[in-house]
């Protein structure tokens, strides 16, 4: 029998709870995503915010302009992944993704599964040296 965390999930929220006591949403209200973890061990991830401008339509403005008008507001990444169910944690070994820094890393995440909803979770610092507690729920479809 598979694990539980394999299947397909769609984005429910995202949520960054800053250390400061702020929080934020950085995907914004009504992101969208899925998550899907095969039996065979990959992995692949996508998150967009909602009302990503479309790209212009004049023919000559090209893929460069295109690519740099919709990559805000999008994550990608795909890979392999490791479950430790005694950590409580899924690593995704990320072969490839438009966030090239993640490129060959490992990104550990902490999980929960309830029903059928996923949360993960992971500890990062922001852009402005502030701790942040950083989730996504999901919602099997599959």
């Amino acid at each position: 029998m598979p694990h539980p965390l394999v299947g397909t999930w769609a984005l429910v929220a995202t949520e960054w709870r800053r250390a400061d006591g702020r929080h934020a949403n950085p995907f914004g209200p009504g992101a969208a995503g899925i998550l899907i973890y095969d039996a065979a061990g990959h992995m692949s991830a996508q998150v967009m915010r909602a009302g990503r401008p479309a790209p212009p339509p004049e023919a000559h403005a090209g893929i460069d302009t295109a690519m740099a008008n919709a990559i805000p507001g999008y994550i990608a990444y795909f890979g392999t992944y490791e479950i430790d169910d005694g950590a409580g944690t899924v690593t995704h070994r990320v072969a490839g993704s438009a966030f090239p820094a993640w490129v060959g890393h490992e990104v550990p995440r902490r999980f929960v599964i309830d029903d059928d909803r996923l949360t993960l979770a992971d500890s990062v610092v922001a852009a402005d040296g502030v701790a942040v507690e950083a989730t996504t729920t999901w919602q099997r479809v599959g």
